[in-house]
């Protein structure tokens, strides 16, 4: 098995030092305690590869335990819910990603962390559910940490509410929200730094009530509601950075480079065939 190596620079270095608590001694010791809990483990066959592990181990600050259960998670859910994941590569999601959302803006902010807009307000719910949204996130956001720069600096969510109706916001129930919020924090190993909404009305208000308890806490308190207050929003993220329709200074955005260029990406999306959970074996049977 190859040993990881650190192809960074120094002030990632220091950043993930810093922030994450990681350096070589702590890297390696996580990894192998990591693999230890893993060949105990009975019932699920881990990939044991070194990058792997690392994008699960910055997530949650080098904690093992807390990497392990997102980890056992990660492939639980795999099982659980097979109706999501069999979409889970670019062609499942390119009909959501053709109606533009999301996209990953060029640039990123003074913190090096990529910012993924969406708006969603011309949705229509009679084409494609919900969860088909939720998709095109959550692998536009899985591709972003194959970087591990995106690892260590984190991500920021930037959503554009105008327009939402009623229609879509009664798709988010609640065992939608509780499955697609589990998924995301438990598939996904990200840091998310930041998710800001604009533009949200009344309605917002409903489903942000639903999808909330299952948030975890840090996540909740990273929430930042703008309105049509665009200096609120500017605040956090330079309007240099911003197409106009988030009041930036960029006019004539336009995300179709990344979008083909996010498609054409040859990426393992799921677990290969030798990893995941063991199916049991039925006692009826030899």
């Amino acid at each position: 098995m190859a040993s990881y190596e650190w192809t960074m620079s120094e002030g990632l270095k220091k950043k993930a030092e810093l922030e994450l608590g990681e350096t070589p001694s702590v890297r390696e010791s996580a990894l192998q305690k990591l693999r230890e809990r893993m060949d105990e483990k009975k019932g699920i066959v881990f990939n044991t590869d070194s990058r792997f592990l690392i994008r699960f181990l910055r997530a949650r600050k080098f904690e093992v335990d807390r990497a392990f259960k997102s980890i056992v998670k990660y492939y639980e859910l795999h099982v659980k819910h097979p109706d999501f994941f069999e979409k889970y590569h670019p062609t499942g999601i390119k009909h959501v990603l053709d109606d533009g959302y999301p996209y990953v803006l060029e640039s990123t902010d003074k913190e090096g962390r990529h910012i993924v807009a969406m708006k969603t307000g011309h949705w229509d719910p009679r084409l494609y559910p919900i969860t088909d949204i939720a998709l095109a996130l959550f692998m536009v956001i899985d591709q972003l940490v194959e970087d591990e720069a995106a690892q260590i600096n984190g991500v920021i969510l930037l959503f554009d509410l105008e327009g939402v109706n009623l229609s879509q916001v009664t798709c988010l129930t609640p065992s939608v929200a509780r499955k697609l919020t589990s998924i995301f924090q438990n598939c996904v190993p990200v840091r998310v730094q930041g998710i800001h909404f604009i533009n949200e009305s009344l309605l917002f208000d409903g489903a942000f009530t639903i999808i909330k308890p299952f948030m975890q806490e840090k996540i909740r308190k990273r929430v930042r509601l703008h309105g049509q207050n665009m200096e609120t929003l500017h605040e956090y993220l330079s309007p240099s950075i911003l197409p106009d329709t988030f009041g930036g200074d960029i006019t004539n955005y336009d995300s179709l480079p990344w979008r083909q260029a996010f498609l054409e990406r040859d990426l393992r999306w799921q677990p290969s065939h030798e990893e995941g959970v063991l199916k049991k074996k039925n006692k009826g049977k030899k």
